[in-house]
């Protein structure tokens, strides 16, 4: 048995390795099979929950590696198959979300993320298979929060709602919380 444990680990290893690959020249921080959300450092988090094109193209990275299709290259010499390409796009979006999510856990809006303890390989292979059904596990939003009033007596789609238009706002006073320190 502790054979086959220890070849589950390695194989976790392996695919960390290919996941992050990108991401340990480009961040200079280390990332292994059990890294989390919240274990990001602050700069790498404003780097992925910041919108734009090489933001994206990093968490590409993330998926296609974790998933055994290479890296970001391929998605930009479009050498994948569409509905593949339209899989990565899915999963990355899914992704972003939950480090938008994160940055508003930090910042003490939401309470807590779904999964939290999950390391992000094990989010990347669930968003895979999940599909849109990974991306309707929404945090609630903090009572501390001074806008909870006005969540708390929406319906449980308004939330969502509600939710998702506080993404900018919780970007810029991360952005501001982190580049301020």
């Amino acid at each position: 048995m502790a054979d086959l444990v220890d070849l589950e680990r390695f194989r976790r290893k392996l695919m960390a390795d290919k996941a992050f690959s990108s991401w340990l020249k480009r961040f200079q921080e280390q990332f292994g099979p059990e890294t989390r959300l919240q274990d990001l450092s602050a700069a790498t988090l404003l780097y992925l929950a910041t919108p734009g094109e090489e933001n994206l193209y990093a968490l590409f990275d993330l998926v296609m590696g974790a998933m055994g299709l290479g890296g970001s290259v391929r998605f930009r010499l479009d050498d994948l198959e569409a509905g593949t390409k339209l899989r990565i796009m899915d999963t990355a979006f899914a992704l972003v979300d939950r480090l938008r999510f994160e940055v508003m856990r930090r910042l003490g809006w939401v309470e807590s993320l779904p999964q939290e303890e999950t390391p992000l390989i094990a989010l990347v292979q669930e968003a895979w298979r999940q599909g849109g059904e990974f991306a309707r596990a929404l945090p609630e939003l903090s009572p501390s929060h001074p806008d909870f009033p006005a969540y708390s007596r929406l319906n449980a789609l308004d939330r969502r709602v509600f939710l998702r238009r506080l993404i900018p706002k919780a970007v810029a006073a991360y952005r501001q919380q982190v580049e301020g320190a």
